[in-house]
């Protein structure tokens, strides 16, 4: 499971990367959008809208039918998929490589609550924060390897080939890995499919909102999203004009964040044996949002003086620019840690015979706060704000999300925190 989930991250993160870099930069023509930088936004809101669209019907069917021949049918549409994106590459059809990630966004819709909703039945309650903290260590690894191959192999002689070699090669072997998934029955064999998509939502917020403590964790993890995507986004506007620096800059930044996510999630998967590990994630988040106030105000040492430019190389040889490649690494690792407590309590917590419906409706609710997420960037772009006064916004809310987690500590000690965990006493 763990490898089919890191070489679909590879292949997505590959094929959209290969489609950022090779569309502006030519090596990839769309003539359908006019002029290059057009597609730009398309290719940022179709793998959240494709989740939106299809989570209703993916958590039904995840509910609906056993679970490893879920992951292996899944995964042989991803091969597929990229058969197809790595025809449009080599025949240079822009249009239909951006297609085809709007493709895998659904995809990804169908796989992820198969995923997450078997993680409960493969582990141990109290083994739950450990898995996904595993399996977030993959995801982030591997989004970052994605970046690095997609964006490093299109720009090169035969780079359409060898982007295309990669996906296959990707898709292939996370279907070989979900072939030797362990068997999990249904959990609801007897769901009717239900195709009405209104419908459909409305039923997932319902379980969300009737299961005994799913939507605080829940939306928990979607407030994630919301700020990991506004951090991606703004971090090469902050790069460019805060710090004065060059596009090398902004892409080891962001490269941090993805590297820190990742020592965090590690961590996590050793920590909370036996609880339920939201005291870690609470503190997690608060220390993360001080930090967040220090990056805000050690910008201004770091950046370049007026008309001089910020190299990586100052970035990592002066003690203010190694100051500030700790502090971010440090917040996306605490922000790792703070993720995976949360994911465990909502697989703990959710109904086994809705368990995928709910799971399906977290997927949905990530990628519908990961846009308002994006575009909350126009605030800063519109008004000509500096981009490091963002890092005092996101500091803001992290020291609210600390807060309401220490508020609702207080308030039910005997109530949500480790009931699964305790047994039926806590309950």
């Amino acid at each position: 499971m763990w490898v089919a989930l890191s070489f679909g991250t590879l292949s997505d993160n590959v094929l959209r990367q290969s489609l950022l870099i090779g569309i502006p930069f030519g090596v990839i023509p769309a003539p359908d959008f006019g002029k290059p930088d057009n597609a730009m936004p398309f290719i940022g809101a179709l793998l959240p809208l494709a989740i939106m669209l299809f989570s209703p019907v993916a958590g039904q069917l995840a509910d609906k039918y056993e679970t490893s021949m879920m992951f292996r049918r899944t995964k042989l549409v991803e091969i597929i998929l990229m058969l197809i994106a790595a025809s449009a590459f080599l025949s240079g059809s822009g249009t239909l490589a951006i297609l085809m990630l709007f493709a895998m966004g659904a995809q990804s819709a169908f796989f992820s609550p198969v995923r997450t909703s078997a993680m409960p039945k493969y582990l141990a309650p109290d083994e739950l924060v450990r898995g996904n903290g595993i399996c977030n260590a993959g995801l982030y690894s591997f989004i970052l390897f994605g970046y690095m191959v997609g964006g490093s192999l299109i720009v090169r002689e035969n780079g359409r080939m060898l982007v295309s070699v990669v996906l296959i090669a990707a898709s292939t072997i996370g279907w070989l890995a979900a072939l030797r998934t362990l068997r999990a029955g249904a959990n609801d064999a007897d769901l009717r499919i239900d195709f009405n998509w209104l419908a459909q939502t409305a039923r997932m917020i319902g379980f969300v909102r009737t299961s005994r403590g799913v939507a605080p964790p829940l939306l928990g993890v979607a407030v994630f999203f919301l700020l990991s995507t506004a951090v991606t986004v703004i971090t090469p506007l902050y790069a460019r004009d805060s710090l004065r620096a060059d596009a090398l800059v902004a892409t080891v930044l962001n490269g941090l964040f993805a590297i820190g996510a990742g020592v965090g999630a590690i961590f996590a998967a050793g920590l909370a044996k036996g609880r339920s590990g939201l005291g870690f994630s609470a503190a997690s988040v608060g220390a993360a949002g001080a930090i967040s106030l220090l990056i805000a105000a050690l910008t201004p040492l770091v950046a370049a003086p007026a008309g001089e430019l910020l190299t990586a190389m100052d970035l990592v040889t002066t003690p203010a620019g190694v100051l500030l490649v700790a502090l971010f690494i440090t917040v996306s690792a605490l922000m790792g840690v703070y993720i995976a407590p949360l994911q465990a309590a909502v697989q703990r917590r959710a109904p086994p015979t809705v368990r995928a419906r709910i799971m399906a409706a977290g997927t949905f609710a990530n990628a519908a706060f990961a846009i308002p997420g994006s575009l909350a960037t126009f605030a800063i772009t519109d008004s000509g704000a500096d981009p490091a006064l963002a890092f005092y916004a996101i500091a803001a809310a992290m020291l609210a999300i600390a807060a309401v987690m220490l508020h609702r500590r207080r308030t039910l000690p005997a109530g949500l925190y480790d009931e699964v965990l305790a047994g039926p006493k806590g309950k």
